[in-house]
């Protein structure tokens, strides 16, 4: 039996989700490099709250269709 000895340099080393995809799909190292440029380089926090109003109105509004949609299938199924 062997026993494995990490070093402290293994052990402190940072592991990044974007590496280990990178790993795993060779083909997606660029969109995951994009990914983690944007999440660690950028203000992506702060554009979203930019735009908080619009993401507001539009997931009401998907809402509301998805509400409107149901109405009808149930009242559908009512009048039969």
């Amino acid at each position: 039996m062997t026993v494995r000895i990490l070093t402290a340099n293994v052990l402190t080393m940072p592991i990044h989700i974007a590496d280990r995809i990178s790993g795993i799909i060779p083909s997606k190292i660029h969109l995951t490099m994009k990914i983690k440029h944007l999440v660690e380089d950028t203000d992506w926090d702060q554009e979203i709250l930019k735009e908080e109003n619009w993401i507001d109105s539009f997931c009401w509004s998907i809402l509301g269709l998805s509400a409107l949609y149901f109405v009808v299938v149930c009242l559908t199924m009512l009048a039969r």
